[in-house]
């Protein structure tokens, strides 16, 4: 340095310190014959100059270093090719904040902000040193900490003697202080800009002067033509409105006095220099211009009189628009309809009127969005649910739509149903902008109701035209046909379009000669007199095709609401089906279906006319035949019910080949039929009957590959003065019926005034009667009679059950009264279900009286021993039942046991395998007794009473029961004797050997409540 001496060393230093210059070199990463050779090249772009050493090389390169190590306001550094930080000075250090160990050896892009590393800024600043040998920017850099400062920068591409690149040298200046200097510039006079734009002005109170400094601006605001002019306090506020200066005066003082009320903002008039006065906002509040000097206070004015202007007019206009708006709303308030104001495109309520809110049940004002339209349920007209965002004013919202109608149905919560129409809209503004949808709400229900019923009632009207069965046929008032129903075209045999405008008269035909006249007349005078025409007189008409009617016809005017007669409807009332239906219906009500006979209702009516005949003075006598089929069930149940039927047709033509035209045959029932004979005696009568009798024995019928051959019944009795009424006609002829069946059936049985048979007929139906009231009012009673061992081994009870009926307060009815009848009626059936529940629930209810009971006999009936459903009830009732079967014994008469031996014995044995065990009774009265006894497994053989009581005076009796016990004995029964009157009998059945012995001698039957 001392070579170089001071003058130049300065020269130096100030070409390094210049900002535009140009540094080439390199240094660091190479020899220092290398850097020898580059440092001759360094070079210092001065203008019209270039600068050369007389130094030795080593000796200038040398010289170059110490210079930019001792650089301190400048970074300078060296890379090699690929950008790695090769050399790097103190005033880098400072300027970057790295240690020369922090910077060698890394990348160039570690002094580059983030920004700049992830857009490659490094890279392509060093490609463009490459490129043109020299790049220089300015641009924001990151130092250590993180801080950036503005730097400008030169980077320089190294080159060999051969121009290969060797490196690249980097200057950086820290020119943050002027960039901060320009944008402070930059930022005042934006200020002053916006100020001026803004027609603002600025004031400054410096207090310890008590001056304001007034800015040129605010000075040209007021009409003033100066520059920023400073003025006493006093002199400032003369500026200020006099109604406004006190309360200012007082406002800036309190700020003085007390620095923390500020800030200041207010309203404020100033004085314009042309006399006015205008309003500015002002603010004001402490501000240190400069440091370590007092605070002044400070304020922006800004003139705001045209705002003042516009908020006037504003207000004025608000509250017009509020005027109009109240107005408005008042308007839509009184509309039937429902107006809805939507925001778009939010779709945020801002108006509903009073209708919407009646009409949708709920207020719509808390809708803040489209999204919230779903919470309405509206349905489409096929009823499916429209989504919120389909719904007309949410489409309008969305789409800014032209306006369209849309018809909905809405439920309310209530529970009220709506048909709405839907107008909805966009309202938009002058720029074609929309910002509001409008939705407007019409309630149609009543008119869609309306429609449907008009509708309804058109379609009705119509259909009932099209359906009804009367031919309608609306003419004018001249008589010329206007339309015609598809009956009345039926009936005169012609379509509506051919007959039309055509005089009625010329279109009907009828056969008889003044019927068309009496049409024509009746609608001449309907029209004249306005008065409904009828009862005219029955017709028969004829069309072209030949079709012949029988028709009632009413004329009626056709009027409108106000009167005016349009014409006339002439109904042409079709009753040729009524008349056959009649006809059919009188035959059918009087015949049996089936056969074409007459029915039992007619066959009474004509029984009744009959009767009424015969009691009249001098009139013949006449007969009544009742007639039963034999074995016509046999053919039911083996063909079929439809055989039963065809039989029954074909006999009922059989039969009325006997019978004369003058006489009544009729089917009264399934199976029956009754004949009254006329003009007749007893013995005509009978003649008819046997020839009945004959053709029915005669009869044949095939099916299935089977002949039938049926028998009847017939029961005759005579109709004379002595018949009283149809009911005891038909009670005779009927009690004739069945004592002809009683005696074999196939004949015929005739009813004579005092037929004892008859006479017990009527005995037994009253006492079915009364049998059938004693269910009904539990008239029935159980009695017992003992049975006692002979041989008085046997301690244990055993007695059999009786059976009574309750006779009021009298004495009981005994059986032999009631059951015969019951047995003939089939009523005994019933009667031995009763007797057995009610004997094992006695039984059962007594457990002490069961536990010494040894046997109960219970007495079954022969029908109830051919029944099978008897046979399961009483096994299921016993298996039920709580008393043992063992101490149950049944007696069955020898007779009820032979009728069928095969269901019989099967009935015993189901019954012994349970327990149970079984007495014959009556045995020794039927003349096969010994020969049955040994095939039916009973346990008890009861001797019949008729041989009992006599066998103390009669030797044969004795014998027979003597013999009956040792039979018995030999075949392990034991023996039951009946009817044991006296002691003396008693004694001799002991003498016998006689197991068991019953009768009242022994005890009398007693009600069953031991």
């Amino acid at each position: 340095m001392a070579i170089l001496g001071q003058g130049k060393a300065s020269m130096v230093v100030g070409a390094a310190a210049k900002v535009n210059s140009a540094i080439y070199w390199n240094f660091g990463a190479f020899s220092d014959s290398k850097l020898f050779a580059q440092l001759q090249r360094v070079e210092f772009d001065m203008p019209h100059r270039f600068l050369a050493s007389v130094l030795p090389q080593h000796e200038a390169a040398e010289l170059y270093r110490l210079m930019v190590v001792g650089i301190r306001d400048v970074a300078v550094f060296l890379m090699d090719p690929k950008g790695y930080i090769t050399v790097w000075n103190r005033g880098a250090q400072d300027m970057k904040g790295y240690t020369a160990d922090d910077a060698l050896g890394q990348h160039l892009g570690m002094l580059y902000t983030d920004e700049d590393r992830a857009s490659g800024r490094p890279e392509h600043n060093l490609q463009m040193a490459e490129q043109h040998g020299f790049f220089s920017e300015e641009q924001w850099r990151k130092r250590k900490d993180g801080g950036l400062f503005w730097a400008h920068i030169a980077l320089t591409a190294l080159r060999g003697e051969k121009e290969e690149l060797l490196g690249f040298s980097k200057v950086t200046m820290d020119l943050t202080r002027h960039k901060l200097l320009e944008q402070c510039a930059k930022e005042k006079e934006e200020i002053d800009l916006i100020l001026r734009a803004a027609e603002s002005g600025t004031w400054k109170w410096e207090l310890e002067t008590d001056d304001v400094e007034v800015s040129s601006y605010l000075m040209q605001l007021l009409g003033h033509d100066a520059p920023s002019h400073k003025l006493p306090f006093d002199a400032w506020l003369e500026f200020i409105h006099e109604d406004d200066r006190a309360p200012f005066r007082a406002r800036l003082e309190q700020v003085r006095d007390h620095p923390e009320s500020a800030p200041v903002e207010t309203e404020i008039r100033f004085h314009h220099k042309e006399g006015d006065f205008e309003w500015f906002f002002l603010r004001a509040n402490w501000h240190l211009v400069k440091q370590d000097a007092p605070l002044v206070f400070m304020g922006v004015c800004v003139a705001v009189g045209s705002l003042k202007t516009a908020e006037e007019e504003q207000a004025r206009l608000l509250a017009a628009l509020r005027h109009e708006r109240a107005r408005f709303a008042s308007v839509l308030d009184q509309m039937p309809s429902g107006v809805v104001l939507a925001e778009i495109p939010g779709g945020r309520v801002i108006y509903q009127n009073e209708a919407v809110r009646r009409l949708m049940g709920q207020d719509m004002r808390d809708v803040d969005s489209v999204d919230q339209y779903g919470r309405f349920k509206l349905f489409d007209l096929a009823g499916q649910v429209v989504p919120g965002d389909a719904l007309p004013l949410a489409r309008t919202v969305l789409t800014q739509q032209v306006a369209s109608v849309q018809d909905l149905l809405y439920q309310r919560d209530d529970g009220a149903k709506l048909h709405l129409a839907i107008t909805s809209a966009a309202v938009s503004d002058a720029d074609g902008q929309a910002h509001i949808a409008v939705a407007v709400v019409h309630d149609i229900s009543k008119l869609r109701q309306a429609e449907q019923a008009a509708t309804s009632e058109q379609e009705r009207a119509l259909v009932t035209l099209a359906a009804i069965t009367d031919g309608v046929v609306t003419v004018n008032r001249d008589g010329a046909v206007i339309a015609l129903n598809p009956t009345a075209e039926r009936l005169l045999g012609m379509d509506e379009a051919v007959a039309r405008d055509k005089p009625l008269h010329d279109l009907l035909h009828f056969d008889e000669p003044d019927g068309a006249n009496a049409i024509g007349a009746a609608v001449e005078r309907c029209v004249q007199e306005q008065q409904v025409i009828s009862r005219l007189p029955h017709l028969t008409m004829s069309n072209p095709h030949g079709h012949h009617f029988s028709i009632e016809t009413t004329v009626s005017p056709v009027k409108l609401g106000d009167g005016a007669l349009l014409g006339a409807v002439v109904v042409l009332h079709d009753v040729t089906e009524s008349k056959r239906l009649l006809r059919r219906l009188g035959f059918e009500a009087s015949h049996d279906a089936l056969t074409g006979l007459v029915n039992r209702r007619e066959f009474e009516t004509r029984l009744a006319r009959t009767i009424d005949r015969n009691r009249q003075p001098g009139s013949d006598n006449a007969a009544l035949l009742y007639m039963d089929l034999d074995q016509f069930k046999i053919v039911n149940d083996t063909c079929g019910h439809a055989a039963g039927d065809d039989l029954l047709k074909l006999l009922a033509a059989s039969y009325t080949e006997h019978v004369r035209e003058r006489d009544t045959l009729a089917r009264i029932g399934g199976d029956e039929f009754a004949l009254i004979v006329e003009h007749c005696e007893v013995q005509e009568a009978l003649a008819v009957a046997h020839k009945i009798l004959e053709a029915t024995r005669n009869f044949r019928y095939a099916c299935n590959g089977q002949m039938f051959q049926l028998g009847v019944s017939i029961g005759l009795t005579p109709i004379d003065s002595a018949t009283t009424s149809v009911e005891d006609a038909l009670r005779r002829a009927d009690h004739a019926c069945y004592i002809a069946k009683e005696r074999g059936r196939n004949r015929v049985h005739v009813h004579y005034q005092g037929d004892l048979d008859l006479a017990q007929r009527r005995s037994d139906m009253h006492w079915v009667t009364r049998l059938t009231h004693a269910f009904q009012h539990d008239q029935l009673q159980l009695y017992y009679q003992p049975i006692v061992a002979l041989d008085d081994g046997e301690t244990t009870q055993h007695y059999e059950i009786l059976l009574r009926l309750r006779n009021g307060s009298g004495t009981p009815i005994l059986p032999g009264i009631f059951l015969p009848a019951a047995e003939r009626y089939d009523v005994i059936l019933k009667i031995d279900r009763w007797v057995l529940d009610s004997t094992l629930a006695w039984l059962a209810a007594h457990p002490d009286h069961l536990e010494q009971l040894g046997t109960c006999s219970i007495n079954l009936s022969r029908r109830s021993l051919a029944d099978p459903s008897f046979h399961k009830f009483a096994a299921d009732l016993i298996d039920s039942s709580s008393v043992p079967a063992r101490k149950l014994c049944f007696e069955i008469t020898e007779h009820g046991a032979i009728a069928d031996m095969q269901k019989t014995i099967t009935f015993i044995e189901a019954l012994s395998a349970r327990g149970c065990r079984f007495s014959l009774d009556d045995f020794g009265t039927g003349m096969t007794s010994f020969s049955y006894l040994k095939q039916l497994p009973v346990n008890f053989i009861k001797i019949d009473g008729s041989f009992v009581q006599m066998m103390s005076s009669s030797p044969v009796d004795y014998e027979m029961v003597r013999f009956t016990n040792d039979i018995s004995h030999m075949m392990g029964r034991k023996t039951i004797a009946e009817y044991v009157s006296d002691p003396h009998i008693l004694a001799r059945l002991r003498e016998i050997g006689v197991d068991f012995a019953q009768g009242n001698c022994i005890g009398k039957p007693r009600p069953l409540a031991m």
